[in-house]
């Protein structure tokens, strides 16, 4: 029994890593730990610990933050675990900036940066430091998946102010960024558990990698919907915090700073996988345009031998090979 008993307390033990391992994996590829700063807790990935199923995951692979490991070890997503999966996105607090749990620790700390920021002349050293730090997290949030969302809340600092500033120039255009705010939560996971199945089946390895982009946009595009609601949840209570608590100005000195330090493009790796999140948040799948790319391809040579063939009969061209040529690699 005691041996039992340990054999279940280790399994747990190490499940539990996995899991962590995959939610700290997934934080880093959106740098929570530092668009947090700007917007609070982004709670996402701790609600979602028993939505993981951890089979396929190795303690190495959670381990890395590699494009290479995110494609061959794609999360799964239980459709069991969907109706929990529904109340990540359908949760929505009524509680003002003050009562959020998940603005707590970050609102006073905001508060600080703004003073901090436009005390250049009279605090230089503080400003300088501060400065440093924006400079530190912008570029490391620049080159994840959380860039967007650090612009898309830049911008909103911006337009909050000019439209306070400036009310008759106001456009009044509210801020605003891609995804899709009535996802169908269950189908999203159903069609990720069928996609996982198919590329557990399929032996052609370009067929493989194909999937293999198909499931992993899928859940990143899963991942970002998520964090952008939450991140809409919670914006519009920073902003009036700061319009309290500090000033107007504050909101121009955080969307500048963080305006001035953007601008590198993101490496190779993130750019990729932008492009496979987006995809799968239009729709487009890879295994899709491969299989219809060879079926063209098939059809091309078909009709061109066919054409040949049928000179031959003729007796007019000579024969040179009856070989279909292989099909290119998608």
């Amino acid at each position: 029994m005691g041996r039992l008993a340990g054999t279940e307390a280790h399994r747990k033990s190490v499940n539990k890593r996995k899991k962590d391992g995959a939610i700290k994996f997934f934080s880093d590829l959106f740098c929570l730990k530092y668009l947090r700063n700007y917007i609070g807790e982004l709670t996402l990935f701790e609600r979602l610990p028993s939505m993981i199923e951890t089979d396929s995951l190795s303690e190495d692979s959670v381990g890395t933050a590699e494009e290479d490991s995110l494609l061959a070890h794609p999360s799964k997503l239980t459709c069991t675990n969907w109706v929990m999966i529904c109340n990540l996105f359908n949760r929505r607090q009524q509680s003002d900036a003050d009562g959020d749990s998940r603005l707590e620790v970050v609102l006073p700390l905001l508060r600080r940066r703004c003073q901090n920021l436009r005390a250049e002349r009279d605090a230089p050293r503080p400003y300088a430091d501060e400065k440093k730090k924006v400079v530190r997290e912008v570029e490391s949030i620049s080159q994840t998946l959380g860039s967007n969302l650090l612009k898309y809340i830049a911008d909103t600092f911006f337009k909050a102010y000019l439209e306070h500033e400036h009310p008759a120039e106001s456009t009044r255009q509210a801020s605003n960024i891609d995804y899709d705010r009535e996802l169908d939560t269950p189908s999203m996971v159903q069609e990720i558990e069928a996609l996982q199945a198919k590329l557990n089946e399929t032996v052609d390895e370009n067929e493989q990698r194909a999937l293999e982009e198909d499931v992993t946009g899928k859940i990143l595009w899963f991942y970002w919907c998520g964090i952008c609601a939450e991140v809409d949840e919670l914006l519009p209570k920073v902003v009036d915090y700061l319009q309290r608590e500090a000033d107007m100005e504050s909101l121009y000195n955080v969307s500048s700073a963080i305006f001035s330090t953007m601008g590198a493009d993101p490496g190779d790796d993130q750019t990729h996988l932008q492009r496979i999140m987006h995809d799968a948040g239009a729709g487009t799948s890879k295994h899709q345009l491969l299989l219809v790319a060879r079926d063209a391809e098939q059809a091309k040579w078909s009709g061109t031998h066919g054409g040949i063939a049928a000179v031959e009969n003729e007796g007019t061209i000579p024969s040179t090979s009856s070989q279909t040529p292989s099909i290119p690699v998608v």
